[in-house]
């Protein structure tokens, strides 16, 4: 041996794991609890007597050390433990008060679920309510019971001391107001085909003199754009006939006599989308319409969509988007014979996600009094294909869990944050029924209609540097707060997380996100990022202000497709290779050589330059004017600037993902595409002339003439390593003087790998054999075991051990060379790279995202 063994001690249920000749699984030990202290007021959360029965009290107490009847495991299924029973709503009650109480633990029972949020209220996931002490103070004896969530109440102010923590750090910089129009609806940035960059807004008041117009607003950016020509022109400086004939509004009736409404629909434009077949402009239309139903003071909700052919010019309403599961008729009191009514479907914030292929509308209702006052705000989605360019036969709402419902009529699930352990929606049977007695607050009491959503009026944005869609709801609490954001792996499955709040404590009326780099665009931005707010606003009453949010640790990051520094080919779907071919760009079918090589760079802020591997040179489009944000605009190669890259030569990683049609989670088509920060346009690659040039994202081929006529294959890539040649045989693999290793010369299948200082070992020894797919199995030479992804897991950090050869994606890696000359190798299975801990002897090997760090970059001996 050429050092000495080092003990390592085993529990004994890992040896009778092993010995049974199974993989140890990190996940294996996922529901156990950290334990800990539940405070308020300096009183802890007490099961009352130490008691074991179900139905028991849990109420305040004095805190006493060491108590086990104050101990609480936060469980990962979202259940809360206590002396072997968990924390349990009694009787599964939605109402204001329902107690806190004991039950035996059930996984399966939603009454069971809760979550410490980062604003350290506690939140119900079933009810979408939180836990309060009852009563005027924190006292001991106080009972424990549900409320809706409101941060700035100090009887929902928890400490938890074994409650998850949110895995993320958010920051806020000082606000500012440059480049805001203020409106009665939020900006919503986007660019024309000719890389024209607009934004648009509307307002729609109710007096008879009052303004009606949709607004467009033009420049090289958000912060220089001026009033645009286009908002004179047509039915845009003044809507009220346009919206009064509009479909809504033929079928609407005026207000009562006397009333202020002056007329009987009042639209807006909320949302624009252009179409690549043709350039036509589509967008949604927010109607306000039959005002004072029931001699109130309010009216109903839909959402229409419109089409214009002249770049905004002159519009059409086409027709319904999104429309009420109930009757709009006046006075309706067959659909509504109580005191409340349903007010529609409105308010819409439009997504265009290009990487499931779909539109997706956040848009809220509210209840009403038929007295005159509102409440309940309840958030809904709907969604509908982009290739069905926003017609009334494309959108399904999400209804129970799938995207069942119809647009116009269909059923609809109030959503709500889900926090990793709930649902993340209110099931139909705790939904709003119009034949339910009592006001909207009553109700609401009384747990028979669900309590304002927490994700009302929900815009949204996809961060490339979290990896996640980041959505910023408006603050409905009823009192001043900071901005909260809320995470979500996939928009097929609306299940967001609380991941914190930061800024100024506000209300806040409307809200958009904007890209710092490019200031046109707001559906991808980074690591930071403008958030704007208008009305109600802190300190100013419309302003943004640049948020920074990471996760707290680097194994918090997205895995990538891509290595830091790694050469790829960049191959299209319809065979085309990118390369350089002298100062410029071209493509290939039979790539070869270091022309043909890119090196991928991040940022830090979620986008990465490309490099041609031998000349060093980024890819890129010009970022100086409107032509290199325009479809079909050309890409070019050239040397980074001194103060470093420009937006143009700035892209990010998108997977293309495939939704189910009704339910279930998105999986990855095995695509991607390279976006341009400057254009939010794809790289598109083909043959003959203008090889390489950006074109719009879509999912479908044009059939026509009119638009762009680049295919999709053009722009869906893959990222090929490109090595040296075959790398199969024996090496060592070493960095900082370390070695990969197997410790102690085992031969037990399930030890975490390590690197020790290099001694010349067959311990040390590593048989790589390439597969058929281009991956590497990575056997050890002493043991004969192969290096393994500890169970299949996925998560970053999972261990790196040894295992029986199985040939499956687990144990395969891929090699990918970097300009240093070292390698990374990352994980078939999971995405992730080999990293090992340090550079000191004994450190353990894991898999994490690419950071670029050196404890990922080994040299091959």
């Amino acid at each position: 041996m050429s050092r000495s063994l080092r003990p390592r001690l085993v529990a004994a249920t890992v040896v009778a794991v092993v010995a049974a000749g199974l993989p140890l699984l990190p996940g294996a030990a996922a529901n156990a609890a950290v334990a800990g202290t539940i405070t308020l007021g300096g009183l802890c959360l007490d099961d009352v007597n130490a008691s074991t029965a179900d139905g028991s009290p849990v109420q305040l107490a004095s805190c006493a050390s060491g108590s086990a009847e104050q101990s609480f495991g936060w469980n990962s299924d979202g259940t809360v433990g206590v002396l072997g029973h968990c924390l349990a709503v009694a009787g599964g009650s939605d109402a204001n008060g329902a107690a806190l109480q004991l039950a035996s633990c059930d996984g399966s029972a939603p009454e069971q679920h809760f979550a410490f949020q980062p604003d350290t209220t506690v939140l119900s996931t079933k009810s979408g309510k939180c836990l309060q002490v009852q009563g005027s103070s924190a006292t001991a004896g106080a009972a424990v019971g549900l409320q809706p969530c409101n941060a700035a109440q100090a009887l929902q102010q928890w400490q938890a001391a074994g409650a998850p923590a949110s895995g993320y750090t958010l920051s806020a910089g000082t606000s500012a107001t440059n480049g805001i129009n203020g409106d009665d609806t939020p900006a919503f940035p986007y660019l024309d085909r000719n890389g024209q960059f607009y934004y648009q807004s509307a307002h729609s008041l109710y007096g008879a003199t009052d303004g009606r117009s949709w607004d467009f607003y033009t420049g090289s950016n958000f912060d220089t754009a001026t009033t645009a020509s286009i908002s004179k022109s047509g039915t845009n400086k003044d809507t009220t006939a346009f919206c009064n004939s509009s479909p809504t509004g033929a079928n609407a009736t005026n207000a009562p006599s006397g009333s202020g409404y002056a007329e009987r629909n009042y639209c807006d434009l909320v949302g624009v989308w252009v179409d690549p077949d043709t350039g036509t402009w589509y967008g949604l239309v927010h109607n306000e319409f039959t005002p004072q139903p029931f001699g109130d003071g309010l009216h109903y909700d839909a959402v229409d969509y419109a089409s214009s052919t002249d770049h905004g010019a002159t519009w059409t309403i086409q027709g319904h988007a999104i429309t009420s599961p109930y009757s709009t008729t006046r006075g309706d009191t067959t659909a509504f014979p109580n005191a409340t009514y349903y007010y529609g479907d409105g308010d819409p914030r439009l997504y265009v996600d290009q990487r499931s292929g779909y539109f997706y509308v956040f848009y809220m209702s509210r209840l009403i009094d038929k007295n005159g006052s509102w409440g309940a705000f309840q958030e809904h989605v709907a969604r509908a294909p982009i290739s069905g360019k926003m017609s009334s036969a494309s959108w399904s709402k999400w209804y129970d869990g799938s995207w069942s419902q119809p647009g116009v009529g269909g059923a609809e699930s109030d959503v709500i944050p889900a926090d990793g352990v709930g649902s993340g929606w209110i099931p139909s049977a705790q939904g709003y029924s119009p034949q339910t007695a009592g006001s909207v607050g009553s109700q609401v009491a009384a747990g028979t209609t669900p309590a304002t959503s927490q994700l009302s009026v929900l815009n949204i944005a996809w961060d490339a540097y979290l990896g996640k869609y980041i959505g910023t709801p408006e603050n409905e609490a009823g009192s001043n707060q900071p901005q909260h954001f809320y995470v979500t792996d996939d928009l097929a499955t609306e299940r967001w997380t609380d991941i914190g709040s930061a800024g100024p404590a506000q209300s806040s009326w409307y809200r958009w996100f904007l890209d710092p780099a490019n200031l046109t665009g707001g559906a991808i931005v980074g690591r930071s990022f403008r958030s704007y707010c208008e009305y109600s606003c802190t300190p100013n009453d419309s302003e943004y202000t640049q948020f920074t949010v990471a996760p707290s640790s680097s194994a918090g990051l997205p895995s990538s497709p891509v290595g830091s520094g790694g050469s790829y080919r960049i191959g299209a779907g319809d065979g085309a290779y990118l390369a350089q071919s002298g100062s410029a760009v071209t493509t290939s079918t039979a790539p070869s050589g270091t022309a043909a090589q890119w090196t991928f760079t991040p940022t830090g802020d979620g986008f990465y330059t490309v490099a041609n591997t031998g000349s060093g040179q980024l890819l890129g489009v010009d970022s100086t004017k409107n032509a290199g944000r325009a479809w079909d605009a050309p890409v070019t190669v050239a040397a980074q600037g001194s103060g470093g890259p420009t937006v143009g030569q700035q892209w990010s990683v998108q997977t293309l993902m495939q939704s189910p049609a009704s339910s279930g989670s998105s999986t990855p088509t095995g695509g991607y595409r390279l976006i341009n920060r400057y254009s939010d346009l794809a790289l598109s690659l083909t043959s003959g002339n203008y090889a390489v040039a950006t074109a719009p994202q879509r999912g479908w081929d044009n059939t026509g003439s009119a638009g762009d006529t680049r295919p999709v294959a053009a722009q869906t890539l893959a990222f090929t390593a490109a090595a040296t040649g075959d790398l199969s045989g024996t090496h060592t693999l070493t960095l900082g003087g370390e070695a990969l290793d197997d410790p102690n010369w085992s031969t037990t299948q399930g030890i975490q790998i390590d690197t020790w200082s290099t001694n010349g070992g067959r311990n040390q020894s590593w048989v790589l054999t390439r597969q058929s797919n281009g991956a590497y199995t990575v056997v050890n030479a002493y043991s004969k075991l192969c290096l393994d992804d500890d169970g299949g897991a996925t998560a970053a950090g999972t261990a790196v051990i040894q295992w029986a050869c199985t040939g499956n994606s687990n144990q395969q890696w891929t090699a990918a060379r970097l300009a240093s000359g070292g390698y990374t190798l990352t994980n078939v299975h999971t995405g992730l790279l080999l990293t090992t801990a340090s550079t000191a002897d004994g450190a353990l090997v894991t898999q994490q995202a690419d950071t670029g760090s050196a404890l990922q970059q080994w040299t091959l001996g």
